[in-house]
């Protein structure tokens, strides 16, 4: 049986939680990004119940102790009855924590591979402007997308918890984010950003992905996807919709 390692188990006693009340969920049939994960442990955990946290994990957040986060269970605690997104989220910072010693982390990586000085405070402030569509569309409406937050965190500081929701959102429906045309239009305009998204989240963190790239490695979009966006461009003008009939004069 997999178990918890001392350092979470610690970690978890100063966070009021209870190691002995935790329950051993089955990880049989979660959402897609959480096969980067060897021995992951969820444990649902009834102190979350009715809390405003779903699920966390844990890291140590001292530099010095990057090394030991990387060894420390692969381990998620989520609320009795917690919806797939709630996993997929987490998973996402498992992710990162295992490759990187840190999720926070994953910010900086964002800014090394844009290459492009306030991108990240762009990226996290357009993604709150977008909350009304992103939660019409997607049922996607936490905090991390709520202007109140920056009351009390910065803004270029809360782009790794976007990105974990919206990579769940992608990981649950099955649906490519960067493709959505009203996001393209928005959030995801930038190709620079586009390709960076794609290469922090989900398995591309890993060496699982079916490319079998290289942790967070930028690939290049299809020159097919500009060439398609015109298509639709041109038979939009020639009276075209979808494939139909064109229009009669």
């Amino acid at each position: 049986m997999k178990e918890l390692d001392q350092d979470t188990i610690r970690m978890l006693v100063n966070e009021g939680i209870n190691p002995k009340q935790l329950k051993a969920l089955s990880t049989a049939g979660l959402p897609a990004n959480t096969a980067g994960i060897p021995n992951l442990l969820v444990k649902e955990t009834p102190e979350l119940k009715g809390a405003n946290t779903a699920g966390f994990m844990l890291s140590d957040p001292r530099l010095k102790q990057i090394e030991r986060n990387r060894g420390m269970a692969q381990a998620m605690f989520v609320a009795p009855e917690s919806p797939p997104e709630t996993i997929a989220h987490e998973a996402e910072h498992l992710l990162a924590r295992t490759q990187l010693g840190h999720p926070v982390k994953i910010n900086e990586k964002f800014d090394e591979l844009v290459k492009k000085p306030v991108a990240r405070e762009k990226f996290v402030l357009a993604a709150m402007d977008l909350a009304p569509y992103l939660k019409s569309k997607y049922g996607l409406d936490n905090a991390y997308f709520d202007p109140r937050i920056l009351k009390r965190n910065a803004a270029a500081t809360v782009l790794y918890e976007q990105l974990a929701s919206l990579a769940s959102v992608e990981q649950t429906l099955g649906v490519d984010l960067t493709k959505d045309p009203e996001l393209r239009k928005t959030l995801f305009k930038d190709k620079d950003v586009r390709e960076t998204y794609n290469a922090i989240t989900g398995l591309r963190q890993t060496r699982l992905d079916a490319k079998d790239i290289s942790p967070y490695t930028r690939v290049p979009e299809k020159p097919e996807a500009a060439a398609e966006s015109l298509l639709q461009k041109i038979k939009k003008s020639l009276g075209f919709s979808g494939g139909g009939r064109t229009r009669l004069i």
